[in-house]
């Protein structure tokens, strides 16, 4: 497919004011090869949410998947049926409620009278890594990425890293804590991967970050994570497998942002090649929306940079 307008400089393209419709100006194809020349430029960092997981081997529940499981497992499936049911006669829709709800908050609330945390991180901290995972890695490893956000509690790129040999505190850090965001510095001597509700592998973190996000009490910390990776300095974020649901803790700090990346976010819809404007938390970003099969987009990159 070529592009609609070979003779534009993309440069030109993307500066324009997000408020404009870059669908008008830009085509899939295009936007495909504007992410790799990001790539290959070594500009590129990325953020991924829970849909990087889903795929097999790894197989972990989407957010909400995790949320009705919980329900589940500790209430009367007849009951919440009856519940659902009552409330939407009233012309409310509880479904509609716990999925707009975010995960953490959800899981703090849960939690305050059922002891699940303990079990949902040992199911993260299992699974292997998919393709998704190891493609992150090997970026990694041959320097074209040097930075990753995650919402995700598992540890499943940390656990690809180590497929290639790499370890902890020697090829890359991890930060997952508020103590561990404070110590962030502007030049990162590691490529390090930012944690920012927390990590399986520290319950007690986890609880502490859910509780502050259930309460949505801000975050110095994770301010400092949001501002190091969007504002700092100029480049591309490639947002990968995340929905912008986190309307508690992170999307009220990129509302007060004057950021200075461009943000590539790719929407998970199959069958659908389209590109258009950026969700609304980043609604003050330039850059656009890639509207497909979230595969389609790190097949490209392991195409071009990793020898298929």
């Amino acid at each position: 497919m070529e592009s609609t307008y070979p003779q534009v400089s993309m440069s030109f393209l993307l500066e324009l004011s997000p408020t404009k419709d870059v669908s008008i100006v830009l085509d899939f194809a295009t936007s495909l090869v504007e992410i790799d020349d990001s790539v290959r430029s070594g500009e590129m960092s990325l953020w991924v949410g829970s849909g990087i997981s889903h795929e097999p081997p790894s197989a972990l529940p989407l957010a909400n998947e995790l949320k009705f499981y919980v329900l589940e497992q500790i209430c009367d499936i007849g009951d919440l049926r009856g519940l659902y049911e009552s409330r939407l006669q009233e012309g409310k829709d509880i479904g509609e409620k716990i999925r707009s709800y975010p995960l953490e908050a959800f899981l703090e609330g849960i939690s305050e009278n059922h002891d699940i945390l303990g079990s949902i991180a040992e199911a993260f901290r299992r699974g292997s890594p998919n393709s998704n995972h190891i493609t992150i890695a090997k970026l990694l490893e041959k320097g074209l990425v040097r930075e990753i956000l995650t919402t995700n509690f598992d540890l499943l790129i940390e656990k690809a890293l180590e497929q290639i040999g790499w370890s902890l505190g020697v090829d890359f850090n991890v930060y997952s804590t508020e103590d561990d965001f404070s110590r962030i510095d502007t030049h990162l001597g590691l490529p390090a991967i930012f944690k920012i509700h927390g990590s399986a592998s520290d319950v007690d973190g986890m609880r502490v970050t859910l509780s502050q996000v259930a309460s949505r009490m801000p975050s110095q910390g994770r301010a400092k994570v949001l501002e190091h990776f969007l504002v700092l300095e100029r480049g591309d974020v490639l947002i990968l497998g995340y929905g912008a649901r986190d309307d508690f803790d992170i999307n009220p700090v990129l509302s007060t942002m004057d950021p200075k990346k461009r943000i590539f976010f790719v929407s998970h819809c199959p069958g659908k090649h389209e590109v258009g404007g950026l969700p609304e938390p980043f609604g003050s970003f330039r850059g656009f929306r890639l509207i497909c099969d979230t595969n389609e987009v790190t097949e490209c990159m392991r195409r071009t940079f990793l020898n298929g």
